[in-house]
């Protein structure tokens, strides 16, 4: 091991080499290096070998008394030296101002007594801790080591290091050419793993010694607190035999460890260490040392201490349980003021916001008030914020409040506390927000403030309070034309057009060029600048639901949600981005930015965040037909946010539900909802149209039809008067001419349908395809094919399976009154296995009617061609088995991955072999289970 490589040198040194005179030795080193240890086994090794050891101990508590170290070696002499020899120490403490030449005598004593000694045999004094040795004991010392000549004395002695008035003595003593010093280093990683060695074995030694000298710096007393730990939790019970179980745990015995070797430093070495474990990462000497009140000198010293005996690296400490134990030694009295020094010099110094704002959030000692503390909390909570640190930011908000005593930057902290908590829990926030209503409307509250508390209000559905606070909003914008706060007016004016367009108190902030004027957006010409991603979203929104699906808007919406990174100042522009490509019906990229956002919304906590995006969840499924989807997603946002907490958008949520279970046959389920209390403001919202829209389908499955049409009408008649009467809104037309299809009026349905056509346009959309199925149930039966084949097609290409499945249901009924009873069974089938897919359990239910079968359908069924099918290979069945459920050739290659002319080939080898001459004759009995995917 390194260190018996200094014991045998120093065994030389001392008792073996030739030499002339006496020789002194000197082990140093950091705190717990081993110093006192290696003089041990020094002075054990000279008593062995008959050599008189003469030991003493110095003490910084005796450093003041004189001779107290030479007092000390008289008592390790033979006993009629200590009866006849002075006692130093009583006759200084006589005469304690005496002049230094009344020593005389006494050095030349203790010279004397040392040559009688050494002329009987060979002396080894060993002084431990020389450094707090009393300035009179290292003067005789001194005196009469230079003067004994004799080749038996030999000193060794440990030192640390030592500022005071005997250092200059010590200096003098310890630094003649003929010493010998020894300085003590830690262990490096070999030094640590021969250690491990014999504690844990070879084997554990070489996988752990690296992590064992990364937390100790290889000081042997946290070493052996951190081996004496493992000792102790395998007597309290056996350790995993997995690898990694002799890895360094920091416990109760490597803390006391790290405790001792601080304060064996000093008092001002236990100071330093204290600051350090207050300040953390922010530790600089100018600062600490300031902090502590300590020389700059002394604390650079006491660091590089701190950093030798292996508590600090980098200024860091190696481990945080030290830093822990450290903080938890200082005393409670003592913690409240430094915490506050602490965070003054830091913020003096521009330090990051949050690490000011950790040592304020310590900081309970009672005291004055001091102005920037308010302004220090406040750039926290900003800083928090941004990192998504919402509680560490909700207690810097809270205690700035407490220490506000401005009504106005009392005002600001509430909005802000609003806006940071909002996301997470609007619910915890709406009295603080009513609270902030008449001071925001006053002017009282700074206008970038007000305006998440406008949000606020139109959330809660208080809108004069939020036109008040608009128009403070307003004149602060007109004063600063050009600044941000003149684009989140402009934006919150897109939000009015869009989504609150029915109250009289807001119509003046309904900027007519902004809502009904031209929009472009494109390439931006030479010198115009970029328009900000928040008014982008918020026009691309109001667009796609007053002009219907905007191939411009749907780009620009995509590229916000490339840009923009979802936070409490964006999610606005990011839900508006995302609604905008729901409503143009880009289920697919809708679908995998919403999937996006819940999920990283779920890891930060942001509940109402991610109730919202779970709503938008739910739109696409219904929007695409995916009913049970619908319902998992909508249900999940009302659990994430309870009903009160959305507010006037409660519509949204309960109009997907509502929706969805009507379409699915659950209509007690949507009599249930339907049920539910909702604020009348609701009904003056786009959320409100979603809920209306609901509650008349509703009406129309359960026999409500002229209810169900006043509902259908007041959807119209609110879209039309708001400027949001598009297709991609809402498409209330043919809900109502559903409803007078039931009432046998045929006329008005088709007028209806053919209007939804013409605003629809010639794309292949969702909604052509239903307006095609419910124009088609207006014509007479010889053209109703026709459109339902077209509408088929159209929702295939779409997306739109639930009502694909009802335009198959249409066609297979079309089929079976002309009498084409084989087709029309085959229709049913794809309409049941999209109707099971979708989740539409009432449409299902229907289907199970199938119509009659064909002749050889039945004699396939009871038996008579048993033999023929038999003879069918596994891939003729499932070819015939998917051209029996009505796939076209290129639909079954897709499946089965194979070609087209594979298929082709199996379905000929088919119809020979069950004596069948078309497609359409395909019986029923090949029910095999392939499922049809959308």
């Amino acid at each position: 091991m390194e260190r018996d490589q200094e014991i045998a040198r120093l065994n030389r040194l001392l008792f073996e080499d030739a030499r002339e005179g006496s020789r002194l030795a000197v082990i140093s080193g950091a705190v717990t290096s081993g110093k006192t240890a290696l003089l041990h086994t020094v002075a054990d090794t000279a008593g062995g070998r008959g050599v008189r050891v003469l030991p003493a101990v110095a003490s910084a508590s005796e450093q003041k008394f004189p001779y107290a170290v030479l007092e000390q070696l008289y008592q390790g002499m033979p006993a009629h030296l200590q009866r006849s020899r002075p006692r130093p120490g009583l006759e200084a403490l006589r005469n304690p101002h005496g002049p230094i030449e009344a020593e005389l005598p006494l050095l030349q004593d203790f010279h004397r007594t040392l040559d009688e000694l050494t002329g009987d045999a060979p002396v080894l004094i060993a002084i431990d801790d020389v450094q707090f040795a009393d300035l009179p004991s290292l003067r005789c010392l001194a005196y009469g080591i230079r003067r004994c000549r004799s080749e038996a004395l030999s000193v060794v002695v440990s030192r640390g290091s030592l500022t005071g008035p005997a250092a200059t003595a010590l200096d003098e003593l310890l630094h003649e050419p003929k010493v010998c010093h020894v300085r003590l280093a830690p262990l490096t990683v070999t030094g640590v793993s021969t250690l491990l060695a014999q504690e844990l074995g070879t084997e554990e030694a070489g996988r752990h010694a690296a992590a064992y000298h990364e937390m100790t710096g290889g000081n042997l007393l946290l070493l052996r607190g951190l081996l004496d730990d493992r000792f102790s939790r395998l007597t309290r019970g056996p350790l995993d035999s997995a690898p990694g179980t002799d890895a360094p745990v920091a416990g109760e015995l490597f803390r006391q460890a790290a405790l001792s070797c601080v304060y064996r430093g000093g008092p001002a070495h236990r100071r330093v260490a204290h600051g350090v474990a207050l300040l953390g990462d922010a530790t600089s000497v100018p600062l600490l040392s300031r902090l502590i009140e300590v020389e700059e000198r002394l604390v650079r010293q006491s660091v590089g201490l701190l950093t030798e005996v292996g508590i600090l690296h980098g200024g860091r400490f190696r481990s945080d349980a030290v830093r822990a134990v450290l903080q938890d030694d200082l005393e409670l009295h003592e913690l409240g003021p430094l915490h506050l020094r602490a965070a003054r010099l830091l913020y003096e110094e521009g330090a990051d916001p949050i690490d000011v704002a950790r040592h304020l959030l310590s900081h309970e000692a009672p005291g004055p008030v001091e102005e920037w503390i308010s302004q220090a909390l406040c750039d926290a909570a900003v800083h928090a914020i941004a990192a998504d640190r919402r509680e560490l930011a909700m207690n810097c908000l809270q205690m700035a409040d407490r220490y506000s005593t401005d009504e106005r930057e009392a005002l600001q902290l509430q909005a802000t506390m609003v806006q940071a908590m909002w996301p997470f829990n609007p619910l915890s926030q709406m009295r603080r927000l009513q609270a902030l209503a008449g001071p925001a409307g006053s002017g009282l509250l700074p206008a970038p403030q007000t305006i998440p508390v406008v949000i606020g209000l139109l959330g809660l559905g208080r809108m004069g309070e939020a036109a008040a606070a608009l128009e403070q909003v307003s004149r602060a914008a007109d004063e600063h034309p050009g600044t941000d706060l003149d684009t989140a007016l402009r934006a919150i004016r897109l939000v009015l057009s869009s989504t609150y367009p029915d109250h009289p108190e807001l119509r003046p902030f309904l900027d007519q060029e902004e809502c009904d004027g031209p929009w472009d957006i494109g390439p931006l010409s030479p010198g115009q600048s970029p328009e900000s991603p928040q008014l982008t979203a918020f026009r691309a929104l109001r667009t796609v639901l007053s002009r219907g699906v905007d191939e411009r808007a749907v780009r620009a919406a995509e590229r916000v949600l490339e840009t923009v990174r979802l936070s409490d100042r964006t999610m606005l522009t990011v839900h508006a981005a995302l609604q905008t490509l729901v409503y143009a019906d880009r289920h697919a990229t809708a679908t995998s930015w919403c999937d996006r956002l819940i999920e990283e919304t779920s890891e930060r906590g942001a509940k109402a965040l991610l109730a919202y995006f779970c709503v938008l969840r739910a739109q696409i499924a219904l929007r695409v037909g995916r009913l049970r989807d619908t319902v998992r997603y909508a249900e999940r946002a009302l659990e994430e946010l309870p009903a009160r907490g959305w507010g006037v958008a409660v519509g949204m949520p309960l109009g997907m539900l509502i929706n969805a279970h009507t379409a699915m046959g659950n209509h007690d389920a949507a009599a249930e909802l339907l049920a539910r209390p909702v604020p009348e403001e609701m009904y003056r919202n786009r959320f409100g149209l979603h809920y209306l829209y609901a509650r008349a389908r509703h009406q129309l499955a359960t026999g409500r039809q002229h209810a169900a049409l006043t509902d259908f009408r007041a959807c119209g008649e609110k879209m039309a008067a708001w400027g949001l009467d598009s297709p991609a809104t809402l498409t209330w037309r043919l809900g109502a001419a559903e409803t007078w299809l039931t009432l046998g009026g045929q006329e008005r349905a088709a007028r209806l349908a053919e209007e939804q056509l013409e605003l629809t346009g010639e794309s292949s959309s969702r909604t052509r395809g239903a307006a095609l199925r419910v124009l088609a149930a207006t014509r007479p039966l010889n053209e109703r094919i026709a459109l339902l084949q077209q509408a088929v097609g159209v929702l295939q290409a779409s997306g739109g399976w639930y009502e694909m499945a009802r335009a198959l249901a249409d066609l297979a009924e079309a089929h079976k009154q002309l009498g084409d009873l084989d087709t029309s069974r085959l229709m049913t089938r794809r309409a049941l296995r999209l109707a099971d897919s979708c989740g539409a359990e009432e449409l299902s239910r229907s289907l199970q009617r199938t119509p009659a079968r064909s002749a050889l359908s039945e004699a396939t069924r009871t038996g008579e061609d048993t033999a023929a099918f038999s003879e069918l290979s596994d891939a003729e069945s499932r070819v015939a088995a998917l051209a029996a459920s009505g796939y076209t050739n290129r639909e079954i290659a897709a499946k089965l991955y194979i070609t087209i002319s594979t298929v082709e080939q199996h379905l000929t080898r088919v119809y020979r072999k069950i004596n069948i001459s078309q497609r359409r004759e395909l019986p029923a009995s090949l029910d095999f289970d392939v499922a049809y995917t959308a």
